[in-house]
């Protein structure tokens, strides 16, 4: 980052991010290692999604959780640096676009988010997740909806193993109360995190939209750990 630079992050170092690259698994996005290993997979999907049965359709995520891709996400979550939502903002629209074919002319599609614990969102002062949405959705043209809340609190899914990732997170997540059902009648919904890991909290976010009525959700992220 240059002072006086009117980005938070420069050209150069936004060139410097590793991104994903195919062949990936065209559901979650995870890339393949080999081209042996992509033959030996039954409709070129991973064995996680084989065996997870995620609830989301498909996802996506710039690159992986390492580098200066992991540098700018943790000067954005963890000390504040708001306006890279604005800059990550384009690299989500731009996979948005190209991988799940989602813009302004896409139909009943909605920009939400994975919410934070209100704990922590009183600790951090936003949710790095609501803000990454809205940004997204601006560059999109399409509307972003608050639909989901926290029921409950739960322990840090660091250092769980993918079984207690998915057991923390049942019964966390629940629709708003006023006018999210109505919304999400027969619509799209891309659903925008900062970081995604075995995607179990994706998923139960996932599981809540299509109960109150979404055909599809599709989640976006910056990273994948």
């Amino acid at each position: 980052m240059k002072i006086g630079d009117p980005h938070a992050i420069c050209l150069p170092c936004t060139e410097a991010f590793e991104r994903f690259e195919p062949p990936w698994c065209p559901r979650c996005g995870n890339p393949f290692h080999s081209l042996t290993t992509l033959a030996h997979s039954p409709a070129h999907v991973c064995a996680d999604c084989l065996e997870s049965g995620h609830h989301y359709d498909m996802a996506r995520a710039i690159g992986a959780y390492e580098g200066s891709l992991r540098e700018s996400v943790h000067l954005f979550k963890f000390q504040g640096f708001t306006k890279l939502a604005g800059e990550f903002a384009p690299l989500l629209s731009e996979l948005a676009t190209e991988e799940l074919g989602m813009d302004e002319n896409a139909g009943n599609v909605l920009v939400t988010h994975v919410p934070i614990d209100p704990a922590r969102w009183r600790v951090r002062g936003f949710d790095q997740a609501m803000l990454l949405a809205i940004k997204t959705g601006e560059h999109l043209g399409l509307p972003h909806a608050d639909l989901l809340e926290r029921a409950k609190a739960t322990r840090s899914q660091t250092g769980l193993s993918a079984r207690e990732r998915r057991r923390n997170m049942r019964g966390v997540f629940r629709i708003r109360p006023r006018g999210a059902r109505q919304k999400l009648e027969a619509a799209t919904c891309i659903l925008v995190d900062d970081v995604v890991t075995t995607g179990s909290t994706a998923s139960a976010c996932a599981r809540e939209l299509k109960k109150a009525g979404a055909e599809a959700v599709h989640l976006l992220t910056i990273c994948r750990s």
